[in-house]
């Protein structure tokens, strides 16, 4: 059975600033979906067991998590789960908020191995609160208005983010790492080897290396694998392309190859990736 998944032009109007916000009370499950952008979720209050293809988990007030695009998740055994959803277009992540890799954090959060979790504390799940209330109410705004408007409200809620409790809170994002990192993100397709990535963030490729792993838990080829990954899962759920071509636009011109890494990061080969996980009719989000 296919899930159903979200396409952007459903959060963000034609021609608007891909940066969203809303507010969700539940009190019944939400079935597995998917989306084509970043989500991040705030629970304000309520509890939920939260799935994705990284495992189970138990989520609360105070709770941070997000989901990348081409991955997806649920909501199980929900109770009264009040939940703030902040919607971002990942161009956002390489361009207007690639500042975040400054903040390990941040970081870790939105361009990590999508497993991360942060705790606010209840003053700042307050806080967080009433910066998402103002940037949902960004939309009336004039367009040149709007956009600034929601960098800097949304630059208040990632200042509540980057002081959460995490294993990673409190420390500074080596500047060699958030280097290698913005040039994959901004050239996923190039074929990359350590020792370029080393050249741009001016150190040696073993301590570039060293040092990626110790900050984002994966190593350095390894975050570009997923990251390539995502980019065709989303490609993939879209239709229209063949597997090849996508492998290709993505930086891997062996289809067969393309494949076997695609398969070490979802479990599934991309034709069946397709067939679960090929946009649908809207669904809850």
């Amino acid at each position: 059975m296919a899930i159903p998944r979200l396409r952007r032009t459903e959060v963000f109007p034609d021609g608007a600033y891909p940066l969203h916000s809303d507010r969700r009370l539940l009190d019944a499950p939400v079935m597995p979906h998917a989306h084509d952008f970043c989500e991040l979720m705030v629970i304000v209050s309520g509890r939920a067991v939260y799935r994705t293809r990284h495992g189970t988990r138990r989520l609360e007030g105070g709770d941070v998590v997000a989901v990348r695009p081409g991955s997806w998740h649920e909501y199980r055994q929900v109770v009264d789960l009040d939940v703030l959803n902040v919607y971002l277009g990942p161009e956002l992540l390489s361009g207007d908020l690639a500042w975040i890799l400054g903040y390990s954090s941040l970081t870790n959060l939105i361009f990590g191995t999508g497993d991360v979790r942060l705790r606010l504390t209840p003053t700042a799940t307050d806080r967080t609160r009433w910066w998402l209330e103002q940037l949902a109410g960004c939309r009336d705004r004039p367009e040149v208005e709007q956009a600034l408007q929601l960098r800097s409200l949304l630059g208040c809620v990632f200042a509540e983010f980057a002081g959460a409790s995490a294993s990673h809170a409190g420390r500074a994002m080596d500047p060699a790492t958030s280097a290698a990192l913005l040039a994959m993100a901004q050239d996923p397709a190039r074929a990359w080897s350590v020792a370029e990535l080393a050249a741009i963030a001016r150190i040696s490729p073993s301590h570039l290396q060293h040092r990626f792993a110790g900050q984002m838990g994966i190593s350095l080829l390894g975050w570009l694998t997923q990251y390539r990954s995502e980019l065709m899962a989303v490609q993939l759920a879209a239709g229209g392309r063949s597997v090849a071509e996508i492998g290709r636009a993505v930086g891997w011109h062996d289809p067969n190859y393309a494949a076997r890494r695609f398969r070490a990061t979802y479990g599934l080969s991309p034709t069946e990736y397709r067939r679960r996980f090929a946009f649908t009719a809207p669904s809850p989000r």
